[in-house]
């Protein structure tokens, strides 16, 4: 699969693109695989900052909860503390993919777990903590029914809706990124949603529910990349007035809240909270 999506963008590049594109296989869960994809990179390119960025993209979705959080927050933090040393320091860039479904479920919190998930003093141990550990420990629950889970989040400010354990990974990513982004300040580290796009994610939604894709409002895949796009490669710091690091942006490439949905076209974030 990953070779054949290779051998698409050669062959839309032409012969100009085909040594500028290389495919390196990753298991995001796995240790070993992610030490094994950047020792290929060290190969090829040398241990001396040779990435100017980062595109952290891990998102999918389960029926357990661990498995969410397993692939689409420790797997995205996996990659990017393995990747870090082999970034270049001095304006490299880091764009960790969220989701809109990550203000969704912030939205859905309290407001004292509101204003921890938009800290810019946020630390991963606390995001850990106050968010993922309590979240999947009531969610395995076995004594408790939905009903019951859903009022034991609620007791410690938490939701289990906002898409549950799907938003709640993505809203670490963002939290992730503040910390970040706080951590390496000579960097450009930011979030951003693809938008509603059509994949192997939420294809099953539209097949469920015996609409087509486009029924949905699902975008094709290509339009997922315009937030990533500006945020990898755009001027970022000439463009945008009083420019910081650690910020969440829609799929339209416009600073978004990380505490409540923005709607793409909508204004951009003004920065007020809540």
């Amino acid at each position: 699969r990953g070779q054949a999506a290779l051998q698409q963008v050669v062959e839309q590049l032409g012969d100009a693109g085909k040594d500028r594109v290389e495919l390196i296989q990753i298991d995001v869960t796995s240790d070993e695989s992610v030490k094994n994809a950047v020792e290929a990179v060290k190969a090829e390119h040398g241990d001396s900052e040779p990435l100017f960025g980062l595109v952290n993209n891990a998102g999918g979705s389960s029926e357990s909860p661990r498995s969410i959080v397993d692939l689409n927050t420790y797997g995205l933090r996996r990659v990017c503390e393995a990747f870090l040393p082999l970034i270049q320091k001095e304006k490299g860039r880091i764009v960790q993919i969220s989701s809109g479904a990550a203000p969704m479920f912030v939205a859905k919190c309290n407001e004292k777990i509101q204003a921890f998930l938009v800290n810019k003093n946020v630390t991963w141990p606390e995001i850990e903590a106050t968010v993922i550990t309590p979240f999947i420990k009531i969610s395995e629950d076995a004594s408790l029914d939905d009903e019951q889970k859903a009022a034991a989040l609620a007791d410690i400010g938490l939701s289990s809706g906002g898409m549950g354990a799907y938003g709640m990974s993505k809203a670490c990513v963002n939290a992730y990124t503040l910390e970040l982004a706080k951590r390496y300040p000579t960097l450009l580290v930011n979030s951003c949603s693809p938008g509603f796009i059509e994949t192997d994610l939420t294809r099953p939604w539209a097949e469920k529910s015996g609409k087509k894709p486009d029924e949905m409002g699902m975008l094709p895949v290509e339009k997922g990349t315009v937030a990533a796009n500006y945020l990898m490669m755009g001027d970022l710091e000439g463009d945008i007035g009083g420019y910081e690091s650690g910020r969440y942006y829609g799929s339209d490439g416009k600073w978004s809240p990380f505490h409540k949905y923005r709607s793409p076209g909508d204004p951009a974030y003004d920065g007020n909270f809540p």
